[in-house]
């Protein structure tokens, strides 16, 4: 166990107060980027050699066809395209991965070594598609739910409109039965 004297501490403490790391927006965002190889852990984001509309179409179309319903579906779906657009890139990333050489025999070639992060890549590629399988389950556990408990609440309805007439029968029934009774008193 080591000891500081009073005066370590102290010029440590004061070397602290100097670096308190970036304090614009802009250089936070900027200092955040430090260290990002891949973009294939962390928080989603589209890494500067992405296209950014082609992203936001594949967010589109899976809007267009899985229209969800409330935040949460929402939710899910973004997830959805996050992972999927995820594994791409670790498909892309694998694929270079590959270090391909010509054999001049009609276009064909030979896989002449493998970079050692294929490993890495093909996990998590693995990774992302299993949180979009996740994502993708639970989104359709809530629609399935959402559907029964509307076929649900319509043959409640419905059994409650032939509860409705079978009773308004039966009055109408009890009202002839009574009418009939007073007629052959009277």
């Amino acid at each position: 166990m080591r000891f500081f004297s009073k005066r370590q501490l102290a010029a440590n403490r004061a070397n602290a107060q100097k670096s308190t790391g970036p304090q614009s927006p802009e250089m936070k965002a900027k200092v955040s980027q430090n260290r990002t190889k891949h973009g294939l852990t962390g928080s989603f984001q589209l890494l500067p050699t992405e296209d950014v509309e082609q992203f936001e179409e594949l967010l589109n179309q899976f809007m267009l066809d899985e229209q969800p319903v409330g935040i949460a579906e929402v939710e899910l779906v973004k997830t959805m395209v996050q992972h999927l657009w995820m594994t791409r890139r670790a498909d892309c990333l694998m694929n270079a991965c590959f270090l391909v050489q010509e054999t001049g025999q009609e276009r064909q070639c030979q896989v002449t070594a493998v970079r050692p992060e294929l490993e890495r890549f093909l996990r998590y590629q693995t990774t992302h598609q299993r949180a979009y399988q996740r994502a993708s389950n639970e989104l359709l556990k809530r629609k399935k739910e959402r559907r029964l408990a509307e076929i649900g609440f319509e043959s409640q309805e419905r059994a409650q409109a032939q509860e409705q007439r079978r009773e308004n029968a039966e009055n109408r029934r009890s009202e002839e039965h009574t009418s009939e009774l007073q007629s052959h008193h009277d």
